[in-house]
């Protein structure tokens, strides 16, 4: 990427949303809450005749909080975090660079050098460009429009000769 490619973007519910159902379900607690909810509902129908009724209710709850009850209570997190968070009422601007990605909203602007992206996570939905652990910046694809695939290549060209986790 020779030229430099702007993009002012602004946040989704369907790429926050994303972000937020992959960074609670994708480790090892996520993992560990769906295996408990399958394995609470396997046995509730598997074992039905053997246990009292509040019994089969107790593993139905169970089963029910991490493959259903979560999933709704993160979609309104992202809902009500999209419509109250003052940082998702301005569009955030990025500028793709050879050197990495630049970074503005309104008067504040920064700079991401490619060394300093620690991972990355692609979804139908977003691209999550983590700068550490815990904090990364979110871009709904959609909003990338028609040079969406040609940044997406190169974000991962740039950053791969620095081992981010992807």
């Amino acid at each position: 990427m020779t030229e430099a490619k702007t993009k002012s973007v602004n946040m989704t519910f369907r790429a926050l949303y994303s972000y937020i159902i992959n960074t609670n379900y994708r480790n090892v607690s996520g993992y560990f809450s769906i295996f408990i909810s399958v394995a609470s509902l396997a046995c509730a129908f598997i074992f039905w005749n053997s246990f009292a009724t509040g019994t089969k209710i107790m593993l139905i709850l169970i089963g029910l909080i991490f493959t259903v009850l979560n999933p709704l209570m993160l979609a309104f997190k992202a809902f009500k975090q999209l419509k109250l968070s003052p940082s998702y009422k301005k569009p955030i601007e990025y500028t793709f660079y050879d050197d990495g990605i630049k970074v503005s909203q309104g008067d504040l602007s920064d700079t991401l050098p490619w060394n300093r992206i620690s991972a990355l996570m692609l979804t139908k939905h977003m691209l999550a460009i983590y700068t550490s652990r815990i904090h990364a910046f979110v871009i709904p694809v959609s909003e990338l429009g028609d040079d969406g695939p040609k940044i997406l290549a190169s974000v991962v060209q740039f950053t791969s000769q620095y081992n981010p986790k992807i």
